[in-house]
């Protein structure tokens, strides 16, 4: 079953504003997250990490069956739990094998932000020797995310030798 099937099926309706189909046309890959409690992270990601919601597709039991969020032009998208779609949120026993990496254009202002609403610093602010200033921060489901600004241009032939001998 397809997500358009899920929500029919749902009678789900949409809220906010439909994500332009050009936006999607030029982003072309989206990171995707599954959540146990979808709308709680969506309210956590908007009011910590600074996301706007563009769409949400609730279904009838208060699950979300889609959303898109949005920071700075750039998109993620996610879902509650559903078995129709077979999506399933991170149950905690593993480690994730991934993160969403994200480039903003204040990263000091995000860190202190993120601190006091409370986000789960797994890496404070550092000077990475590649030119990128960054932290990493879990969210309330155990996704790991970081957050950089380039803050020196670096000639990647240096980097790459740096990387060599790490």
């Amino acid at each position: 079953m397809d997500l358009r099937e899920a929500v029919e099926m749902s009678n789900a309706t949409m809220t906010d504003v439909r994500m332009p189909d050009t936006l999607i046309d030029q982003q072309q890959i989206f990171p995707y997250l599954t959540y146990a409690d979808a709308p709680t992270a969506i309210d956590w990601l908007r009011r910590v990490f600074g996301f706007e919601l563009v769409s949400s597709y609730p279904v009838d039991d208060g699950r979300i069956a889609h959303a898109a969020l949005c920071y700075d032009g750039v998109y993620i998208m996610l879902s509650s739990e559903l078995e129709q779609l077979d999506n399933h949120a991170p149950n905690g026993e593993t480690v994730p094998t991934s993160r969403v990496h994200m480039h903003v254009h204040d990263v000091e202002e995000h860190y202190q932000r993120s601190l006091l609403e409370g986000a789960t610093i797994i890496q404070g602010l550092q000077d990475k020797f590649w030119g990128l200033r960054s932290y990493h921060a879990l969210d309330p489901e155990g996704y790991r995310w970081s957050f950089c600004q380039r803050v020196q241009e670096v000639p990647r032939e240096h980097v790459a030798q740096l990387l060599l001998n790490w």
